[in-house]
């Protein structure tokens, strides 16, 4: 059986250091792990475990700060609050919550702008975990991009064109990338198995999954 690997891709996107996988866990983090990213603050001491049983591999966070992201390569549904990356731009999910309408202590009902509702929104997070720009939807679809989009970042170099579309499908709330160059990540929520060829984004550093 052979060994899987995970490559890291450098800056330029060509390919960097290989990393074995040649235990049954091997550990990523900036402290004391077998993968070690000391420069990376945006990489916890113990960010995240690989697993391998059956020749599969699996990944796993352990409670990182700013979690592990994976690439899509279909249309993927979204839960609410869930985390995904465009470029450089890190955005958050939310379905539509109506806000309860405040009474006052005279009964009377606080008057103001009515207030529009939308489907959903995106909610930019900035670093550090600020809040940022949110991007409410009225209609079923909203697209991310560099320009003719609903959301345009212009100044961002890994933001396509066309970068991605977020759309209501039966209920469901589906990502899907346009073909962008560098790919639209989700947030990991659970444990999840990697093929290869699969791209992971930890911390700052990008990863693939190499089967030999």
């Amino acid at each position: 059986m052979r060994t899987p690997k995970l490559m890291l891709i450098r800056g330029d996107g060509q390919d960097g250091t290989v990393f074995s996988l040649e235990r049954r866990e091997v550990s990523l983090g900036r402290g004391k792990c077998d993968i070690v990213f000391p420069d990376d603050p945006a990489i916890s001491p113990r960010h995240c475990t690989f697993h391998v049983s059956d020749g599969r591999v699996h990944v796993r966070d352990e409670g990182s700060t700013n979690g592990v992201f994976l690439r899509i390569h279909t249309p993927t549904a979204l839960s609410d609050s869930q985390i995904f990356l465009c470029g450089e731009q890190v955005f958050r999910f939310e379905r539509f919550r109506p806000v309860p309408v405040t009474i006052g202590v005279d009964g009377a009902v606080f008057g103001g702008t009515p207030i529009s509702p939308w489907r959903f929104r995106v909610v930019q997070i900035l670093a550090g975990g600020h809040t940022g720009l949110a991007f409410c939807a009225r209609k079923r679809s909203m697209t991310i991009g560099r320009e003719d989009c609903d959301i345009n970042f212009y100044q961002d170099p890994y933001i396509s064109h066309y970068h991605a579309r977020l759309e209501e499908r039966g209920g469901q709330y589906v990502l899907t990338d346009l073909d962008s160059r560098n790919g639209t990540f989700v947030r990991l929520q659970e444990q999840a198995i990697l093929e290869p060829g699969d791209h992971v984004f930890i911390g700052r550093q990008l990863l693939r999954l190499e089967d030999a």
